[in-house]
């Protein structure tokens, strides 16, 4: 038998305890008002009996969603992690073919040409800005942002590829 199940029937049995009390034939030299008072009585003990079981009830509903909560908060963790490493991943590629397009603009591979010189792309402050060099690796809150409609609206600017 489950737990719930088992916890079920002894709710069962306490309410069947409870309302036979409520039932339960009073003697006939009790006061009528005696009476009425231990019938109040048993049905207070009774609504606040339902109400502890509802309220036990909805505490385990929250710790269950509690629980489920915690469990996706540390697969998103583990998700942005894994973004992260591919960031850093994408970022020593580009890094790899800047230096091969560096070789490319040699002659032949073989000499350098001083007039095609490109300056270095890592030192130029929109690529700190980017990739945070300064950060402490906290959360981005601010993302560039488009407002649809307006003349005046940023959007995604810089060169083209071609």
């Amino acid at each position: 038998m489950s737990k719930r199940k088992k916890q079920v029937d002894s709710e069962n049995v306490a309410n069947k305890e409870i309302t036979s009390k409520n039932t339960m034939k009073f003697p006939d030299s009790m006061d009528e008002d005696l009476k009425d008072v231990n019938i109040k009585i048993n049905d207070k003990t009774l609504e606040s009996l339902e109400s502890t079981r509802r309220m036990l009830q909805i505490c385990e509903e929250s710790k269950e969603a509690g629980i489920k909560t915690l469990v996706m908060l540390d697969d998103q963790g583990e998700q942005l992690e894994r973004t992260e490493q591919n960031l850093d991943t994408i970022n020593r590629d580009m890094k790899e073919a800047e230096e091969h397009l560096k070789g490319m603009e040699k002659c032949c591979g073989l000499c350098v040409l001083p007039w095609n010189k490109a300056e270095n792309f890592e030192k130029n402050p929109e690529y700190a800005n980017a990739w945070k060099k300064d950060d402490d690796g906290g959360v981005i809150s601010d993302q560039p942002r488009i407002t649809v409609g307006d003349a005046n609206a940023v959007g995604a600017q810089g060169g083209y590829i071609t």
